[in-house]
């Protein structure tokens, strides 16, 4: 099934994770207030970006080595792309995409990635909305946990030290309220870092735990076994 929308709705940091996470493979196109842009990806990697002037012409080339091959770019210079068409336009709100999975057909593993999509994602998310990060920071009482053996995560992030700072706050215990307070950061620094972890997967929320009442069919037994103990 396609992944279509807005990004003023449904923001980079959003579209990512869900990429990443499953880590699909295809093309997320992007039409931008300027330009059309193919973003080719491949498990989860966005690995190269190439302008579009018909939408059509995407679909034309399924082999991707025959396409980089066609348009004389290198494995080694596809970062390059990225730079140019991506990274550049991560603050931009005005557009709409369609991530079509399975689509292209990559015959190599030998693509160079210098912009691992756990630092985009981070990157994305430095330049979220109070609107945008309110919508999974929505209580300053949540409470986030962080996961076991992230380190490769954390590395291939490429975090800001605010962004360290508010990770090593994230215990499980402190609450958003607490981690805003301690940090000495702004709310919404605090918030753009936890929202980025969250989606690249080092943290997550930490679910209550819910005592258990004694049903009432056992209040009832204990007390017709104290009864029966005291004839």
């Amino acid at each position: 099934m396609a992944l279509t929308g807005d990004l003023k709705t449904f923001n980079f940091v959003d579209i990512l994770q869900i990429i990443h996470k499953d880590r699909k493979s295809g093309i997320l196109l992007v039409e931008w207030k300027d330009i059309t842009v193919a973003y080719y990806v491949k498990d989860g990697q966005v690995i190269f970006a190439r302008p579009v002037d018909r939408i059509y012409r995407v679909y034309a080339d399924r082999d991707f080595d025959l396409l980089i091959e066609k348009l004389r770019i290198s494995k080694e210079n596809l970062f390059r792309t990225v730079d140019r068409f991506l990274i550049d336009r991560l603050n931009m709100k005005e557009g709409v995409f369609s991530f079509t999975p399975g689509f292209v057909k990559y015959s190599s593993n030998d693509y160079t990635v210098l912009h691992p999509v756990e630092k985009i994602i981070m990157m994305a998310s430095r330049s979220l909305t109070q609107e945008e990060v309110e919508r999974k920071i929505s209580d300053e009482l949540l409470v986030f946990e962080p996961v076991e053996n992230v380190e490769n995560l954390t590395k291939r992030a490429q975090l800001t030290p605010e962004e360290v700072r508010v990770l090593s706050l994230v215990n499980g215990e402190r609450t958003v309220y607490d981690i805003r307070k301690e940090s000495n950061l702004d709310n919404l620094t605090v918030d753009r870092a936890l929202y980025g972890l969250l989606a690249i997967g080092v943290i997550r929320r930490k679910k209550r735990e819910r005592k258990q009442k004694p049903s009432i069919a056992l209040d009832l037994l204990m007390k017709i076994i104290e009864r029966i103990r005291e004839l």
